[in-house]
């Protein structure tokens, strides 16, 4: 079995990939498009977050998707939303995702703009800046409500912090799943209900037909107008221009914006200067450790599937 994958991984994983598969044929990718050896072949394919952001690493993983040997990707995020991913299911290829790895800084990014919004951090620097002292009345998160959008890894490590910070908790997701850290579940056709309800909106579902758009104007409409939205799922899960509408209108607070329809975000957009939102380069979910936790589940993975049993964050439809 010939294995591919990223030379930080291969740093990272060191002996303790041979000694799940003795047998392995290891093929390295450094942060400059090069392999170590010819990848003709390989079966197995893994890559971090960090080299899939880099030009010339894309540039020579691209070709492997396409492989005839390929048997398994496993992939640095959650998200499986391109055409590309859809493709290579119907060839038969195993795809697996890095669902939950990411929770715990996203979690992270996710209460410090709660914060952010909550303890008015803006506008104290602004009176920084001017030299000026006077007091502003923040409120307190233990008389609000987060309501979260899909409740998978994310939404769960953010239920976690909600709670340790006292808030009530309301929870969205097609099956019900049994939360200590959930007040409240919705099902998908109640999210009126939830927004309705809601001081803060998290966005954390993955990016599907159905999912597509799902904030729109009637959605917002349905927000609170001091409501903040948080967007750390994927750009088109929002309706854009109808949202640019609703903050500029003020029929809700503000929003946090990790991702946008188009990324990077065009120059000309008026998001980029609309005084209630806050944009962020889809970088909420990067951590030091993240190498460390997208290896240490391939690693599981890979026994897994030298064993034959089921492997974790298996994906068996994009949803597109």
């Amino acid at each position: 079995m010939k294995i591919c994958l990223t030379r930080d991984l291969a740093d990272q994983l060191g002996a303790s990939l041979l000694k799940v598969a003795p047998d392995a044929k290891l093929v390295t990718l450094d942060f400059e498009g090069k392999f170590d050896a010819d990848p003709e072949g390989i079966e197995v394919l893994v890559f971090s977050t960090e080299a899939g952001v880099k030009r010339e690493v894309l540039r020579a993983l691209v070709p492997q998707f396409g492989s005839p040997t390929l048997r398994w990707l496993q992939v640095p995020g959650a998200g499986v939303d391109h055409p590309a991913f859809k493709t290579m299911l119907e060839r038969g290829i195993r795809l697996t995702n890095a669902s939950g790895i990411h929770a715990e800084p996203i979690a992270q990014y996710i209460f410090a703009y709660v914060l952010h919004w909550e303890r008015r951090i803006a506008q104290h620097q602004a009176q920084q800046a001017a030299r000026k002292w006077k007091r502003i009345v923040s409120d307190d998160l233990t008389s609000k409500t987060l309501g979260i959008v899909g409740l998978g890894g994310i939404g769960e490590a953010a239920a976690r912090v909600a709670r340790a910070f006292g808030m009530r908790v309301l929870g969205m997701r097609r099956t019900q799943v049994d939360s200590p850290n959930v007040d409240l579940f919705f099902p998908p056709k109640e999210l009126h209900a939830l927004l309705a309800q809601s001081d803060y909106v998290v966005l954390s579902v993955p990016l599907t037909d159905a999912t597509r758009q799902m904030i729109a104007a009637p959605e917002l409409e349905a927000m609170r107008d001091d409501a903040v939205l948080i967007n750390v799922a994927r750009g088109p899960v929002v309706d854009e221009p109808a949202l640019i509408e609703a903050l500029r209108a003020g029929t809700i607070r503000g929003a946090t914006l990790d991702v946008t329809a188009t990324e990077p975000l065009p120059e000309d957009s008026p998001l980029w200067t609309l005084p209630n939102c806050v944009i962020t380069p889809h970088d909420a979910g990067w951590s030091p450790r993240g190498t460390e936790r997208i290896a240490a589940l391939f690693l599981d993975n890979l026994g897994r599937y030298i064993r034959g049993e089921p492997m974790h964050n298996e994906i068996t439809t994009t949803g597109l």
